[in-house]
């Protein structure tokens, strides 16, 4: 079976800078694989306030994790300038799939990609409902 190269910035449409902190580090000396899942997280909540989607105070549209996943190409350390690249992969009536990727200082290879795979839900039924339409025209931007 042969390895996928990394994806490359260009295969990205937004980015967003992330700080490592020193306890993500792990014995290896390294960031532990388990904060690359923070780093999406705070790349797509942040794209999803800038759109209006959700609030910082929590209120706003109501989304959960359905799936994420993460490959990872080579380390990332406490000292890196770490950027996540953002792009929509697909969206569906209540679904959208980000890709998402962890690229280094100035690198255009990427250190590890991964996706996310946000539902829209009811808030009180946690039940799938519908992207409203004013923010479809949002995700588009990443396509």
């Amino acid at each position: 079976m042969t390895r996928q190269p990394p994806g490359r910035r260009d295969d990205y449409r937004r980015f967003f800078a992330v700080t490592p902190r020193w306890n993500d580090n792990d014995v290896f000396g390294h960031v532990n694989n388990a904060e690359y899942y923070g780093f999406f997280d705070t790349a797509v909540v942040r794209f999803l306030i800038e759109g209006g989607v959700l609030a910082a105070d929590g209120s706003g549209q109501a989304v959960v994790v359905a799936e994420s996943g993460c490959r990872f190409h080579r380390e990332v350390v406490f000292t890196d300038r770490v950027e996540i690249g953002v792009r929509l992969e697909t969206i569906g009536t209540s679904s959208v799939r980000y890709g998402l990727g962890v690229f280094t200082n100035d690198d255009v290879g990427a250190a590890a990609e991964g996706f996310f795979v946000h539902v829209f839900v009811d808030r009180d039924s946690k039940r799938p409902t519908p992207i409203p339409e004013r923010f479809r025209g949002h995700f588009e931007h990443l396509s």
